[in-house]
């Protein structure tokens, strides 16, 4: 039985993949926490829970425009509102 030559594609992607798996390896043989906190680029995720709140036309798109301005969605813009307004000290 005759063995097929591979294509030029398949080799390609053997050493695509080759590379890839190297570039894997040297991230995991790293070790970036010292990197990361002096960086301060940390993000703690904490668990969230979805919520539904009733919202007026004209609440929501106060909180577009304002997502716009902040350059996230309006659901992110009213989160954020709300964190601030919360952990303030009223």
């Amino acid at each position: 039985m005759q063995r097929r030559r591979k294509t030029a594609g398949a080799r390609k992607m053997k050493n695509a993949t080759a590379r890839r798996d190297a570039t894997l390896r040297e991230f995991e043989q790293k070790d970036l926490g010292d990197d990361i906190a002096s960086e301060g680029a940390a993000v703690v995720v904490r668990p969230q829970r979805p919520t539904s709140i009733l919202l007026s036309d004209e609440l929501k798109e106060a909180l577009r425009r304002r997502g716009r301005e902040l350059g996230v969605g309006y659901q992110t813009a009213a989160k954020m509102i709300l964190a601030k307004y919360v952990n303030a000290r009223l």
